[in-house]
């Protein structure tokens, strides 16, 4: 065994950091279990990290088989069960479908492509990637020829779950604490709701596919105006709207097609209309020991033929549809961040 002064070092750091927050906020909380990482980190050999990937991928493996078997359901909420195998209460309950549960079947469905790689880069040329009916996801489970949300939406179960996914990410990629929306008193849908009470009388029109559309419930969307829409034809809005916004949305494809995107917001924008992007940046560098969760959605964006960004790439995308880029707005968690943007001015 190495010297484990370093190690020490680093739990002494994480204690002073534990005791200086005894209710952290998010990205305390982020903070703290990458300062546990590191000291993991510190102590592991390689076979170490190959031994707790293994139990990583069996234990993921068995809590995917209980949710999609619906055994997980049978679990009581209270109580024990004798079964020596059995996970413990708080994982239990937080792997349900209504917790955490749908985040984590989409990323092993996501995860089920890696597998495929290997075959797929043997017979796909690099290009194919970029191809949105050519992806290694679509290949993985053998319905290459459709896009990735056409085979999505082929799956009647996976569907909603997919939908409930996108509303438990929001710890690691949040919508709120970057754009000043309460500033906007002309303007100012849920999250959005929380930052600008009332709204300020302002209209708020949430847009998506029919068959996420359809899904919803007036109860859950209260004050916001549904309307079906698909990002690839031209933008129905066209009222000189204060603020059109995308979230979540350029990081599912690659540059040539998110400027056929923009193109469609972009012709419905009047010159005082922002349109601000909500995804996540990549840094010019790779930072050792940074953000983990920026290069794993990355990987499982490749998978349907998406990437996260760079800046750099972002102004070229904006450059081409007659955008200018007027602020960048972090977030205090993560890579996330809001790119506010408006039409070129001369």
């Amino acid at each position: 065994m190495e010297d484990t002064s370093a190690a020490l070092k680093a739990a002494e750091d994480l204690v002073e950091a534990l005791r200086a927050c005894p209710r952290p906020s998010s990205a305390q909380h982020l903070a703290l279990l990458d300062r546990v990482d590191k000291v993991r980190g510190l102590l592991e050999t390689p076979y170490d990290v190959a031994v707790r990937q293994e139990e990583v991928m069996c234990t993921a493996g068995v809590m995917y088989t209980l949710i999609r078997t619906g055994a997980i359901k049978k679990v009581p909420d209270e109580g024990t069960i004798t079964a020596g195998s059995s996970p413990p209460l708080s994982t239990r309950t937080a792997y349900q479908v209504e917790a955490v549960g749908s985040f984590f079947l989409v990323c092993y469905e996501s995860n089920k492509m890696f597998s495929a790689l290997p075959d797929y880069f043997k017979t796909h040329k690099p290009e194919d990637s970029h191809d949105l009916r050519k992806s290694s996801f679509v290949l993985s489970i053998g319905k290459e020829g459709k896009t990735y949300y056409e085979a999505l939406d082929e799956d009647v179960e996976m569907r909603p779950i997919w939908n409930a996914c996108l509303q438990a990410a929001d710890k690691n990629m949040p919508i709120s604490g970057m754009f000043p929306w309460a500033s906007l008193k002309e303007q100012a849908i849920l999250k959005l709701q929380e930052e600008i009470p009332g709204t300020f009388g302002g209209k708020l029109i949430l847009q998506d596919l029919s068959v996420v559309i359809d899904s919803l419930k007036p109860k859950e969307i209260p004050g916001i105006e549904a309307i079906a829409y698909d990002i690839f034809t031209p933008q129905p809005v066209r009222t000189n709207a204060h603020v059109y916004f995308m979230r979540r949305i350029l990081h599912d494809f690659y540059p040539p097609v998110c400027i056929e995107i923009l193109r469609n917001t972009v012709s419905a924008m009047g010159p005082d209309s922002k349109l601000i992007v909500c995804d996540m940046l990549v840094p010019d560098r790779v930072q050792v020991g940074g953000l983990k969760e920026l290069y794993w959605l990355d990987m499982n964006l490749m998978s349907m033929s998406g990437k996260e960004e760079t800046l750099e790439e972002f102004q070229q995308m904006f450059d081409a549809v007659g955008l200018e880029l007027v602020q960048i707005r972090p977030s205090a968690i993560g890579a996330t961040v809001q790119l506010e943007t408006r039409l070129k001015r001369s």
